[in-house]
């Protein structure tokens, strides 16, 4: 055998072993990926609540992509409102003072702007024009490449993912479209589910635990009070009330507590249970310092001594208020209410978002 044809043979062999060994880590990777992929369907078909099913999804992607950072975006189908769905040490970087996403690169708006694509990676991001804004986040964690998926909830927010990788540590391009397709998947089944108990529960629309208005319910009917409030140039405001409590939500406790929050507003007012640990209020006001009033009275209201031993009222509740007309549609009005709720970090007390800033009083509103 000549030189040439050992030599071609040997490349052969490498090749062919080169190959087989990227068909085993695929093999590997697919299996990790999917393994659990029956009882997460299960788990969609039983209706579990969105915020827990997302938290799942965060949490299997985070492992599969193990050695990339992944960052979630949630933002409004013109790509004008921004939000991070989680925040952590990383994340926080991109945040200003205010606790909002401080610029947006146009490289993302675009992205998000162009439904027909939903996936999409870019390389050489540290030299990218489009995403010089956020240069000194993508500097300080040597971050060289991206890649970006995207999910409509076909309700007016767009919910982005996107997996930053370091130059000496990026997974192969085959198994990374691998988990954005995964990953949409599951976002899409959830999506088409939470469609699906809009079209169910359209005749039977309040929760049979609290009595309170479900979600849907609740939108329909305080997407009336807009544009009543609209055509007669008047106020509202919605409350995010969220539960502090780390234990599994009682049915009993949480009963005692949408009789406290009914007791506290105009029987006219609109309440709901949003998710297995959020609760909304939507109501007409007069004044901006209105909605503080309703807040005040709440919190002090959970402070009586026949709650005490109700460990769901005790642990308290952050509430976020967001004011129409500052937001003129309902989605951009509740992102603004839990955005404020969550701005207070689990402490107990409320907090009011008014035109993108955060504030603990309306007397602040206009203050130099």
């Amino acid at each position: 055998m000549s030189i040439e044809s050992s030599k071609s043979l040997l490349d052969e062999q490498q090749a062919l072993r080169t190959r087989v060994s990227f068909l085993e880590k695929e093999r590997d990777f697919i299996k990790s990926l999917y393994s659990d992929m029956s009882q997460m369907m299960q788990i969609i078909s039983k209706g579990a609540p969105l915020s827990s099913l997302l938290n799942r999804f965060r949490e299997k992607i985070k492992s599969q992509l193990s050695q990339s950072y992944c960052l979630f975006l949630i933002c409004d189908k013109d790509c004008l409102q921004w939000r991070l769905q989680y925040s952590d040490l990383v994340s926080e970087s991109l945040l200003n003072p205010k606790g909002m996403l401080a610029d947006v690169p146009q490289a993302l708006i675009s992205f998000a702007a162009a439904p027909s694509c939903q996936k999409r990676h870019e390389s050489d991001i540290l030299n990218a024009a489009n995403w010089q804004s956020w240069q000194t986040f993508l500097n300080t964690h040597n971050f060289s490449d991206v890649s970006m998926v995207s999910n409509s909830d076909e309700q007016g927010a767009i919910y982005i993912m996107l997996a930053f990788q370091k130059h000496q540590q990026q997974l192969e391009s085959e198994l990374m479209e691998t988990a954005l397709d995964a990953y949409s998947s599951w976002l899409d089944a959830v999506f088409i589910r939470e469609k699906a108990d809009y079209q169910l529960l359209e005749d039977n629309h309040r929760d049979p635990v609290t009595g309170l208005l479900r979600r849907f319910s609740f939108e329909n009917s305080f997407g009336i009070v807009l544009k009543d409030s609209r055509r007669h140039f008047q106020r509202a405001a919605m409350f995010s009330i969220q539960l502090l409590s780390k234990k599994k939500v009682e049915d009993e406790e949480l009963k005692v507590l949408a009789e406290l929050i009914r007791e506290t507003v105009r029987e006219n007012d609109l309440i709901a249970h949003y998710d297995e640990r959020e609760l909304v209020m939507g109501i007409r006001i007069q004044n901006l310092s209105d909605a503080e009033v309703v807040a005040t009275k709440l919190l002090a209201s959970m402070e009586h001594e026949k709650y005490v031993s109700n460990g769901l009222i005790g642990s308290g509740v952050s509430i976020g208020i967001g004011f129409y007309p500052e937001h003129s549609s309902l989605e951009a009005l509740y992102q603004a209410a839990h955005f404020a709720a969550n701005s207070l970090k689990n402490v107990s007390g409320y907090q009011i978002e008014f035109h993108g800033a955060l504030y603990d009083t309306s007397n602040e509103f206009y203050s130099l």
